[in-house]
This record gives C-alpha cells, structure tokens and sequence, in this order.
C-alpha cells in the first residue's frame, strides 16, 4: 500500500492519528496491525498499546520496530472472526480495511469482548467506485489474490451486526483520497451495559 498509486496507507495512519487525538484513550488495539503503520502517532498518554494481525510475519515485524519504542506494547497473532483473543479489554479499537475479508457477525463480537464499556470502535470500510476496482492495480501479484476474498461491506450492513454486538453508531464521514477511491470512517460506541449478541 506504500507504491504512489496506493496512498491508502498514508490515508489509515491518518485517520487512526485523528481518531487518537480525538479520544486520547489509555488503552488502543489496532485489528489488522500489518508493520504498525500509524504506531509513530501514539502519544505517551496512551498507556497499553495493543497490536493484532494474522500474519505472524507482519507481527514479527512490528515487534521489532516498536517493543522499544513504545512502553506497554504487547502484538498477538490472531484471527479476529475466530480466535479467542487474549487481551484485557481497550478503550479504543482500531479496524481499518479489515472488515471486508472477515465474517461481521463474529469479528463484532469478538472485538466486543475486548471493547470496555463506554469505549469505542473506529471502523474504515472501502467505499465502491465507479470508475475502479476495489484492488488498485499493483504490480505484486499477491496483492491481486486479495480480490478472492474480499468483499466491499454496505455500511448499514456493518452498522446492524455492530448494534447485535453491543456497539451504537456516533458518527460517519467518508474520506477521498488521490486515487480517487472513497473510504468511510465509522465511530461507534460500546454500550455501557450489554454483551455481545444482545444489543
């Protein structure tokens, strides 16, 4: 997502940037973690840092670059729509580009066991475009393969399988970026007294 033509990366950092700054949150867990791109933004404020991702590779990687950086950072591979995860619950979670290769109604409520109540749930769904592919060209062709997976999710869609989990939407936005593809970013909030599956 670094190559010129894929400024999504730069767009994530961003918005998870804003989303910190807006909330100044203790505990933060980013889904979907890759390298730790946006780690550079956390403020010392934020006490307990929390990175997931499937690929033990990607965790190895942002264990090197920021075990030492970062007081109280802890990497956990895990797949969210399946795997039990095993830390104690944040006050902000962070899943940017990841609902569109998971199952909604079991990473919701799986990322509601790990929300505190009160916390929030920052969501960044890629919007359909007329004019692009959901996969803008690259030239690794791995990143091609992606397109067997993945699926672009109705924003209402998410927001009806996050109220099941427990989680009310605050606000949305969209945000547009040189490639011309659109992204939304939903905030929601977990209720202060429910459990997953009863929202």
């Amino acid at each position: 997502m670094s190559l010129p033509t894929v400024d999504q990366a730069v767009m994530t950092a961003t918005e998870f940037s804003k989303i910190v700054s807006q909330f100044t949150p203790e505990s933060v867990a980013v889904i979907g973690c890759a390298g730790g791109n946006g780690f550079d933004a956390i403020p010392a404020s934020t006490r307990r840092v929390v990175g997931v991702d499937i690929n033990k590779s990607y965790v190895a990687r942002a264990a090197e670059r920021y075990e030492k950086r970062i007081p109280g950072i802890e990497f956990h591979r895990a797949d969210v729509q399946s795997d039990p995860l095993s830390f104690d619950p944040v006050e902000l979670i962070y899943a940017s580009l990841v609902f569109e290769y998971v199952s909604l109604p079991e990473t919701l409520e799986n990322l509601a066991r790990v929300c505190l109540p009160g916390g929030h749930l920052v969501t960044l769904l890629q919007q359909p475009s007329t004019t692009m592919t959901a996969l803008t060209p690259s030239p690794y062709t791995s990143i091609q393969s992606l397109s067997q997976i993945m699926r672009l999710v109705p924003p209402f869609e998410c927001a009806e399988y996050a109220a099941s989990a427990g989680f009310t939407l605050e606000s949305e936005k969209r945000v547009t970026i040189k490639s011309g593809k659109s992204f939304l970013v939903q905030i929601y909030r977990k209720q202060e007294h429910s459990s997953p599956g009863q929202g």
